[in-house]
Formats: structure tokens, C-alpha cells, sequence
């Protein structure tokens, strides 16, 4: 009889997954991609966002300078927190990202696309962006992961743009934490 050998990481999630099951479905906050406790965060990233959006500019304590004045930036509308498109693809995606230790947009032949489709949103501008880390707290990675994205302002980068695009009206935001990588994902929608 062979035998197939199983990685250490695979035999862990079944054996973290098995205990969850047999503790009424309970997950370990570190395994969890929706977690309550994330919540408060993901508001404080779409504050980060909505601060940069408007013209201001994320100091690295997270604090916002210039809210809503245009100095930095020219001003756009502050986007709204979209619960079904955070709860339906947003976390999802961040919990997937965060147990696969991956940092993409196309996690195993996924797109961006076929994840507001399935989360039931369609016809309408969407984009997203992505920010992982490790080795720093989950509110660390948030801010660090905004000031990334907001030094884009001079090359014009993706990131920058998503925040800037007056087309977008709202964003669902998700974070996920698994061991010591932190992954974020901001779903931008046009409705």
C-alpha cells in the first residue's frame, strides 16, 4: 500500500478543523476570516481610505491630516461601508489569502470578477486592492498597507487609483489573520 505524505500545514488546518467541529463549529480567531473582533478595523481602513480619498493624508500613527480638505489630493466623495459586498466577498477572499499565505488577485484561477458575481453583485465599475503582511499586528498591517497604497500618489499606481476613482461609490472591506500574516482586501463598488 503507498502512502501519500501530507504537509505539516494541511495535517494542522484538518486536525484545527476537526476540533471546531467537534466544539460546535467554534473556529480559533486566528483561523477566522470573518471575525467580529475585525470589524472596528475594517472601518478604521475605510476611514484611512475616506482621509486620502477627500484630499487628506495618513500620518503613520493612522491619524488623518487634512480630512476632507483636498490639500494633498484633489477631493472626491467619501466612500460607504458596503456590509453585503464585505460579508460576501470582501472577508471571504481575506480568510482565503490568509490560510493559503497568499497575496494575489487571482488566488487558484479566481478573478476579481468572478468574486462579485458570486457575492451577487454585477453590472456596475468594481475594483479591488489587496495588502498582506506578517509580522506585525493586524491594526499595524492596516495602516502600514494604507501608506503603501497612498505613496502611489506619484506613480499613479493601482492603489492610488482605486482610492481616487470618483466612479466608485462604495467598498466592502475584509481582513483576515491566520498565524502571523494579516491580509486585507478592499472591494471597491460603483453603486
Amino acid at each position: 500500500m503507498s502512502r501519500v505524505a501530507v504537509p505539516v500545514r494541511a495535517r494542522l488546518v484538518v486536525v484545527m478543523l476537526s476540533m471546531a467541529c467537534l466544539l460546535g463549529g467554534a473556529v480559533p480567531a486566528t483561523v477566522s476570516a470573518s471575525s467580529a473582533s475585525y470589524q472596528d478595523l475594517e472601518h478604521f481602513a475605510l476611514s484611512l481610505v475616506n482621509c486620502t480619498r477627500t484630499g487628506g493624508w495618513v500620518r503613520s500613527d493612522g491619524s488623518c491630516k487634512g480630512r476632507g480638505s483636498g490639500r494633498y489630493s484633489a477631493y472626491r466623495k467619501p466612500l460607504t461601508f458596503h456590509s453585503g459586498i464585505a460579508s460576501k466577498v470582501s472577508r471571504v477572499y481575506a480568510g482565503k489569502l490568509a490560510a493559503a499565505d497568499a497575496c494575489e488577485h487571482n488566488l487558484h484561477g479566481s478573478s476579481i470578477q468572478q468574486r462579485f458575481h458570486q457575492g451577487g453583485y454585477t453590472g456596475t465599475p468594481f475594483g479591488e486592492s489587496i495588502g498582506c503582511s506578517g509580522g506585525f499586528t493586524t491594526r499595524q498591517m492596516v495602516i502600514r498597507t494604507h501608506r503603501m497604497m497612498q505613496a502611489e500618489k506619484s506613480s499613479n499606481g493601482w492603489h492610488w487609483k482605486n482610492m481616487k476613482n470618483p466612479d466608485f461609490k462604495r467598498v466592502g472591506v475584509g481582513i483576515a489573520r491566520h498565524g502571523r500574516q494579516s491580509r486585507i482586501v478592499f472591494d471597491f463598488y460603483g453603486a
